[in-house]
């Protein structure tokens, strides 16, 4: 009897042996974001994202801030930011708007058309500015300094508050360290260690994925974590 039974056995053995090796091997290329990728405090989204599912997003518990694109340049208005400024709030999320920095038109333009855009009595969160390496490809280090600083004025003017400063880590250790260290500064880092700002300072929030995954959004998305000792309500516009 176990002569008959022995080769089904053996051959049952190697097939589940089979399927667990190729298991693992297709985990090995499963894109993931570290044994830290639950622990995030916010996301931030643009018309990348497609059309959300704010109510599914907000039943996440974990998400305690969104920030959404709402312009660029001097003329691009992202086409789902007023779709989804509305239905995120609505469905009980603090929100902040941001625009991403250009070098191709002036600053006053730009501020010009953030303030038509995003209106003050429609925000929960600071505004935020996004400068990144390649928006600022027609400016000196210099050039995007004072740029730079005189949003921020426009911004803290018109709303009240300084705004929070998005950059990659390196771009900003390289072209923003350390005039703009005083900041709320939210850093990108798809990585560990922690992104650091060079002198005195820290940074607020890291972005530390770009590959998140999120009920109620196709695909993927910014996961963002707040850092220290730094809350929400400090935020609060």
């Amino acid at each position: 009897m176990n002569s008959i039974y022995s080769p089904i056995t053996l051959w049952v053995s190697g097939l589940t042996l089979l399927l667990l090796l190729l298991s693992l091997q297709t985990s090995a290329k499963r894109p993931t974001i570290g044994k830290n990728s639950l622990k995030y405090d916010g996301i931030d989204v643009s018309h990348h994202q497609g059309e959300i599912n704010w109510k599914e997003v907000a039943k996440d518990k974990r998400i305690k801030f969104v920030y959404i694109k709402a312009t660029q340049g001097a003329t691009i208005i992202d086409k789902r930011y007023e779709e989804n400024i509305k239905r995120a709030r609505r469905a009980g999320l603090r929100c902040g708007s941001y625009h991403y920095f250009s070098s191709h038109t002036s600053v006053r333009e730009q501020f010009l058309q953030f303030k038509r855009v995003v209106k003050k009595s429609k925000q929960d969160l600071i505004p935020m500015v996004d400068v990144e390496k390649e928006g600022m490809d027609r400016w000196t280090r210099q050039q995007v300094q004072d740029s730079l600083a005189l949003f921020c004025r426009l911004v803290k003017q018109h709303y009240g508050k300084l705004p929070l400063i998005y950059s990659h880590f390196k771009y900003y250790n390289t072209h923003l360290s350390p005039q703009f260290n005083r900041y709320f500064l939210f850093l990108g880092k798809y990585s560990a260690p922690a992104p650091y700002i060079n002198g005195a300072g820290r940074h607020n929030i890291w972005q530390y994925s770009e590959r998140g995954r999120i009920r109620g959004i196709k695909g993927f998305v910014d996961l963002d974590r707040l850092m220290g000792d730094t809350k929400v309500s400090d935020l609060l516009l």
